[in-house]
């Protein structure tokens, strides 16, 4: 009979710790599907602003059938002795301003999803967790180094975004980790424009570096601290692009992480201004 209760006992303890396991269990799922569903909620709000905001604020004009039809309009400018065309536009940061004072820019690169106005505040913070309207949201937004003068421009204006495993913001910068897809000219210019001026960046290096070892600065102490930067970010390019950097020139950094928190993915390009 001791026997017997000592068993149903065990049995009895078993049973709870099993309940109490599948309890916890359930738990943790619903919380994991609720992250997932937020994950998921943040990259669709994200994705709508992206889109509305591109065909609002991109300048267009009436040159196709249907005046309802929303569209980038093409326009190409030869930018060397081979004949590379680059596809050109407009922002219409007034109107882009109203929705947003801390609009600075728009950021373009060429054969990604990359096409989004740069906001900047004072904190580096923000638009980590924030999107462009000011709602929390966990994709945040594409934005400006807090340090970084849009007015007259540093000798290096710094750009960062996330990267988000569903292809938005900047993850795309990824495919610059491809030397054959570095290789390609169509991959070599970013299109960058400020409420003065807008510009044509031309890549000259691409590399993976340890988050604890990146220190961007904005402007340098001298024009040979500068080469320096600039010889550094050639040394540890994976793909030379041989694209010629003086001490003259201004420097647009692209800044995002890797899928691995532990590195981070940069482009450093070489600012073209342009007078369209």
């Amino acid at each position: 009979m001791v026997i017997k209760m000592e068993k149903s006992k065990e049995k009895r303890k078993t049973n709870y710790f099993i309940l109490v396991f599948r309890i916890i269990s359930i738990i943790i799922i619903a919380i994991c599907l609720y992250v997932l569903y937020l994950w998921d909620k943040d990259n669709k709000a994200n994705n709508s602003l992206q889109e509305d905001l591109s065909s609002t604020f991109i300048d267009s004009s009436k040159n196709i059938e249907s005046s309802n039809e929303k569209f980038t309009p093409k326009v190409t400018l030869a930018i060397d002795e081979n004949g590379m065309n680059i596809e050109l536009f407009s922002i219409d940061f007034e109107a882009l301003s109203n929705q947003n004072s801390d609009s600075v820019g728009w950021v373009r690169v060429l054969d990604t999803n990359i096409s989004y106005p740069i906001m900047q505040t004072d904190n580096n913070d923000f638009y980590l967790t924030h999107n462009i309207e000011g709602k929390k949201n966990g994709a945040g937004w594409i934005y400006a180094d807090y340090r970084n003068d849009f007015d007259t421009l540093d000798k290096n204006t710094i750009i960062y975004g996330h990267n988000r495993r569903n292809g938005t913001m900047f993850s795309n910068l990824k495919y610059y980790l491809d030397k054959d897809f570095c290789a390609d000219e169509n991959h070599r210019y970013i299109n960058f424009c400020t409420k003065n001026k807008n510009y044509l960046a031309e890549i000259f290096s691409v590399y993976k570096a340890s988050s604890n070892r990146v220190d961007l600065q904005n402007e340098f102490e001298s024009a040979e601290e500068f080469v320096k930067a600039i010889e550094h970010w050639k040394e540890v390019s994976i793909y030379d692009f041989q694209t010629e950097v003086t001490s003259i020139d201004n420097v647009l950094s692209l800044y995002t992480c890797d899928n691995n928190t532990a590195y981070r993915i940069l482009i450093h390009a070489k600012l073209i201004p342009l007078d369209t």
